[in-house]
């Protein structure tokens, strides 16, 4: 029993066993299955997507090749479109210029030919009431010569007078008178010096008329019209003809008689037999191939112009009166004369002939919608047969030479050229994509190959993911139909479900194969020579924390994607990023000598590229992405590099130097590098000394202690570094050798020493000067100490700043529009000291007198440009800040106006802040004494044509005026006149105002540059002329400080012309000293022209367009008084004077100083030396010049 139950259990063991095994057979066949079912699937869904893929490529192409073929003819057509748009255009425009052209001919041409013909019949009554001559018997021997000139100014071929025979007796007079006096055609031939075409035989006896081809004699009671003298003469027998026997002439000389006027027949053809019948053939033949009409006008019997005894006849050609007579090369344009009843006559206008084509409309008619139509001379009066509602119209039409011209195969060509590029890019498209798809199977070829190998290598749903096959499954999954996407996805999970299952019921030794790649070495070296870079974005964390994530990685993508750009041209490897830290290192894993100082290069690209970038990005990204910086720090050493292997393996750097790196970083400065000593030693190796600065303290690094370091000057730095060296020091050694000629010293020299070197003029003019500026510089004192503000004498910040200023030579960029000047304060002012009440120091006193004796031996020796002139400015507008209106005035006035609410700014605004600023004034009296200073006696072209060294210093930009204000400032900032500056100002904003209103005022007078005078134009325009909305759109107070600033310029360049303004003896005065300079200078061969030449009219227009003008303005401002009238007057008055007695002067002027011997370079003279005892003023600061 036990024995069976021990055999039954072994059996029931085997048979369960046994079972299992064929379940699990069972199982594994199914999965088997599965697979295969799964595989075959896959294979299916495979062939079906590469079905699809080849299919929309197909698509592609066609609707590509479409699309280049449609490009192709759209852009041909655009292009013919275009150009024939432009011909066309270009045509009509031509076309109405052309006719507009002969309008403007044809009625000035009729017009001047009626003037002229009126004129000629003025004329012979003027000869018929001279001469006593009782109509109708008059004849003037004057006449061939009278009418010749009339014939050659208008171009007419005849002129003939008819007088008017009343009636029967007079006729029989006549006929006596005509035989006694026909010697005018024997006269008139012998006049042209030609020989008459025919014997000349006695006229006919009486008045006659025509009929039947014969002369008959007139009967009747008249009036008569004989055809009497004519020119050229007559000897075809017209003469005693009686015109009023032609129908058509009595017409017109009926309106004639009535009108009073001028009038003009209609052509003249072989309707008017009367007329050409005594012409004979050659007449008759001439108004068959050019059509012609007549002129009548009536000869009055006196000036009254009311008895007509005459009647004036003159033949009218109409061809010349269309002659363009242009030698330009136009094509010829149809002109239809339309009489507007009957006749119509066509000719041919050329820019060089005239051609007659017939007497009907012979234009082209495919060309009537150009027409070009206008009554043709509107004030000569017309009469035609055919009715008086008849008026001749001019119609311009263009022929086929005129459009062929302007209509070209150039459209045709041109689409042909461009549609011929499009075909042969679309050509070029497909062979490339030829060449693609045949790369592409290639490669095809290869992946199939790979996919075998990886197969083997790795599972499948690794290969899966790398080919992106569970994407594709997911995707057939759904388009799938529902039983088989059922079936599949029951498979799908099936196998899936086995797979985790057999990876988690697995002994851990069946994770071997996944753990194989730790079994390797690892991938590791040790680099000994490398240097590495962190960079890390400054104010990134407060700028990514009000920004959404998308612009923090637009922002770091964008800047990576550039620094990966620089790594790659510059052989830098990229580490890695971690958040906004960039690292990267030189040396590895390709070993170079050169690693530092290719990492320096790199830096200094990415630092250039991050700040251009983040410029960019600020449009895009929002405010404050300009503001943000990057700092750079590099150290050099020994590096481990290698592979970390795991899940995401990556290349990493280990050890100290890594360490080092980031601590230099993390100490650096905004858009800065900064480098470790032994970094700096390699560069220093390698060339690259230029690039560094020592930093001046030492940095402190966590691990590290105290590290001494460099900054690598990006390049930015290291361009502005260059060009501020080579500025000043070329800079300063010009203004230097401008200041130091002589051998005195201005730290060692005393006043007496300099006041030796002036002669007595120049020194009393010294002390006027001085006693002008001690009572403005009381005003200013007195004005500081009535001011609550405390005035921080900070002498550090405030020497600082004199420094700053003192190298800015560039003067000119210191103009403003608005110079800004201090509200008017109505408690400062009824608190105000008294300015007499105030004492200066002795030592402020003696340094200014000191500073004024040191300008005068500045000045050189010119005739005009001196320091006498600039003492007479300097009165000038001491006198015209004087006329002023000032607050007094305006309290005075209105006793109420302090209780204004808005009494401040109306006290200002009489002003505009002028005379409540004692600064203001004090700077524009001493800007008048500097602003010639050092003058050359040369004017700025010149200066800046001779290439002269101050003109390269100031840029060919107000040469002499900025040499004026550096000279003079660069003095004024010397240690001896420290108690005199500090009277000035005494704080850092006055000094600015300071410095502000100098620069403004001198340069000023430079009324030659264009950029400052278009400056002006637009501040005056605004201020005095602009639109209310402008003017209340802006503050009121840089509106008042505008006007101020106006008014400050016209008062200086008034002051500087102010000769031209006072009286007659003074402007002499001043006027031949400036043309005794001028002449210097052409002597010297530095000026192109002998001043003489033009100085009379050069006056003229100087007072016309610039002195009464100016002193217009002075008016226009308002705030001058009565001293603009005074100057305006004397301005015209001078003006006047100039007129008449300037020619003579400048004649006095030539004897006097004439230029003798002229230099004939340039180059060749010298500038007019200061005077001999001219000091030297060693102002001190060459020892800062660097000596390179």
């Amino acid at each position: 029993m036990g024995g069976s139950s021990g055999t039954d259990s072994t059996d029931n063991l085997s048979n369960n066993v046994g079972q299992h095994a064929r379940l699990r057979e069972r199982e594994d066949s199914k999965l088997d299955d599965s697979m295969q079912f799964e595989a075959n699937n896959e294979q299916e869904v495979i062939v079906e997507d590469d079905g699809i893929e080849k299919a929309a490529i197909s698509c592609l192409r066609f609707f590509v090749l479409f699309l280049m073929i449609g490009a192709t003819i759209g852009a041909g057509l655009v292009t013919w479109n275009f150009l024939s748009s432009q011909e066309h255009a270009d045509f009509n425009k031509e076309f109405d210029v052309i006719a507009e052209d002969i309008k403007q001919l044809s009625y000035s041409r009729m017009t001047d030919r009626v003037d002229d013909f009126a004129s000629l019949a003025n004329t012979l009554m003027g000869l018929a009431i001279n001469s006593n001559t009782k109509w109708p018997f008059f004849t003037d021997s004057n006449f061939p010569m009278i009418a010749s000139n009339y014939l050659s100014t208008t171009g007419a071929g005849l002129v003939f007078l008819a007088p008017l025979v009343q009636d029967g007796e007079a006729k029989e007079k006549w006929a006596n008178y005509s035989q006694q006096n026909q010697g005018w055609i024997a006269e008139g031939f012998e006049f042209t010096q030609q020989p008459p075409l025919l014997n000349v035989s006695d006229i006919y006896p009486t008045i006659f008329r025509r009929s039947n081809g014969e002369n008959v004699p007139e009967e009747g009671p008249g009036p008569f019209l004989p055809h009497w003298q004519s020119f050229p003469p007559d000897d075809s027998g017209l003469s005693n003809f009686n015109l009023l026997s032609d129908p058509h002439y009595n017409e017109v000389f009926n309106s004639v008689v009535e009108s009073k006027g001028i009038a003009m027949t209609d052509f003249l053809d072989v309707t008017n037999k009367g007329l050409l019948e005594l012409g004979g053939p050659d007449i008759q033949y001439l108004v068959t191939i050019q059509p012609h009409s007549l002129f009548l006008t009536p000869v009055f019997k006196d000036s009254t112009y009311q008895e007509v005894v005459a009647i004036l006849n003159s033949d009218v050609s109409w061809l010349p009166i269309f002659a363009r007579g242009s030698d330009e090369d136009i094509p010829p344009v149809d002109v239809v004369i339309d009489e507007g009843c009957q006749r119509k006559i066509t000719i041919r206008v050329t820019a060089q002939k005239t051609d007659f084509i017939g007497f009907e409309d012979f234009h082209d008619s495919a060309y009537d919608d150009f027409e070009v139509a206008f009554p043709f001379a509107p004030n000569v009066p017309s009469h035609h047969l055919a009715g008086a509602n008849c008026s001749y119209t001019i119609r311009v039409f263009p022929t086929q030479e005129f459009w062929d011209a302007y209509h070209t195969r150039t459209p045709g060509s041109t689409a042909g050229v461009i549609a011929s590029a499009f075909f042969f890019i679309g050509i070029v498209f497909y062979l490339y994509d030829a060449a693609v798809h045949f790369r592409q199977k290639r490669i095809l070829k290869v992946a199939a190959q790979s996919e075998k190998i990886l197969s083997v290598l790795y599972p499948k749903t690794i290969r899966d993911r790398l080919f992106g096959i569970e994407e594709k499954k997911e995707r057939e999954l759904k388009r799938a139909p529902t039983t088989k996407r059922k079936q599949m996805k029951e498979d799908l999970i099936k196998a899936s479900r086995y797979q985790l299952k057999h990876f988690i019921k697995s002994s851990p030794s069946n994770h071997s194969d996944s753990l194989e790649g730790f079994g390797s070495k690892p991938i590791a070296d040790l680099f000994l020579n490398a240097t590495v870079l962190f960079a890390d974005i400054s104010g990134f964390t407060a700028w990514s924390s009000v920004r959404e994530p998308a612009q923090v990685f637009t922002l770091l993508e964008t800047v990576y994607r550039a620094f990966d750009t620089i790594a790659k041209r510059k052989k830098v490897f990229k580490v890695e990023t971690v958040g906004d830290c960039y690292v990267a290192v030189t040396g590895l894993p390709e070993p170079t000598k050169a690693h530092a100082a290719i990492m320096a290069g790199f830096a200094r690209d990415c630092v250039s590229r991050f700040v251009d970038l983040v410029s960019v990005l600020e449009t895009t990204l929002g405010p404050d992405t300009g503001d943000l910086g990057i700092r750079v720090g590099m150290h050099s050493g020994p590096v481990t590099a290698g592979v970390l292997r795991g899940d995401k393996s990556r290349f990493q750097l280990f050890g100290d130097t890594v360490n080092t790196a980031a601590r230099i970083e993390s100490t650096g400065m905004r858009n800065r590098i900064q480098v470790s000593e032994e970094t700096g030693d390699l560069l220093a190796a390698a060339g690259k000394v230029h690039w560094l600065r020592s930093r001046d303290e030492a940095v402190t690094a966590k691990g590290k202690g105290k590290l001494h370091t460099y900054w690598l000057l990006t390049k930015a730095e290291e361009r502005a570094e260059m060009e501020a060296a080579a500025d000043i020091s070329a800079d300063r050694a010009v203004i230097q050798e401008q200041i130091n000629q002589a051998p005195l010293d201005i730290k060692t020299c005393t006043l007496e020493e300099v006041e030796a070197l002036l002669s007595p003029k120049v020194r009393r003019l010294c002390s006027w000067n001085v006693d002008v500026m001690t009572k403005l510089l009381r005003q200013i004192v007195a004005h500081r100490n009535s001011s609550d503000a405390v005035h921080s004498s900070n002498e550090e910040v405030l020497s600082y700043r004199e420094a700053e200023i003192r190298d800015q030579y560039m003067v000119l960029d210191e103009v403003v529009e608005i110079i800004p000047l201090p509200g008017f304060d109505p408690r400062i002012y009824r608190e105000r000291q008294d300015p007499e009440e105030v004492q200066l120091p002795d030592a402020v006193v003696d340094q200014m007198r000191l500073y004024v004796a040191c300008l005068a031996t500045l000045y050189r020796d010119n005739a005009f440009h001196n320091f006498e002139h600039a003492s007479h400015v300097m009165m000038s507008v001491s006198k015209l800040l004087s006329r002023i209106v000032s607050a007094d005035d305006v309290l005075n006035a209105d006793e109420n106006a302090a209780m204004s609410t808005n009494f401040q700014w109306s006290i200002h605004d009489h002003t505009y802040g002028i005379t409540s600023d004692p600064m203001t004034q004090f700077s524009v009296i001493l800007a008048a004494l500097v602003h010639d200073l050092d003058h050359l006696g040369v004017s700025n072209s010149q200066l800046i044509k001779e290439k002269h060294k101050l003109a390269k210093v100031f840029k060919d930009k107000s040469v002499a005026e900025q040499n004026s204000i550096v000279l003079a400032w660069d003095i004024l900032m010397d240690e001896r006149f420290q108690d005199f500056r500090r009277t000035i100002y005494t704080a850092p904003f006055e000094l600015e105002r300071f410095r502000q209103l100098m620069a403004n005022t001198v340069l000023a007078t430079d009324i030659f540059d264009k950029q400052l005078n278009s400056l002006r134009r637009k501040r005056w325009d605004l201020a005095f002329h602009g639109a209310v909305s402008d003017l209340e759109s802006e503050d009121t107070r840089d509106n008042v400080n505008r006007k101020a600033t106006i008014v400050i310029e016209h008062l200086i360049q008034a002051s500087d012309v102010s000769h031209t303004m006072q009286h007659w003896h003074i402007y002499c005065k001043w006027n031949e000293r400036l043309f005794k300079e001028m002449t210097a200078a052409y002597k010297a061969g530095r000026l192109t022209f002998d001043p003489a030449e033009k100085w009379y009219e050069g006056e003229i227009g100087f007072f016309d367009n610039y002195v009464i003008p100016l002193a217009k303005k002075l008016k226009e401002c308002g705030v001058f008084g009565v001293a603009s009238d005074e100057y305006l007057n004397y301005a015209i008055e001078n003006r006047r004077e100039w007129e008449e007695k300037g020619q003579s002067f400048v004649a006095d002027l030539v004897r006097k100083h004439a230029p003798k011997n002229i230099l004939h370079s340039p180059r060749a003279s010298t500038t007019p030396k200061r005077n001999k005892r001219r000091m030297s003023l060693t102002v001190g600061y060459m020892s800062k010049v660097d000596a390179a």
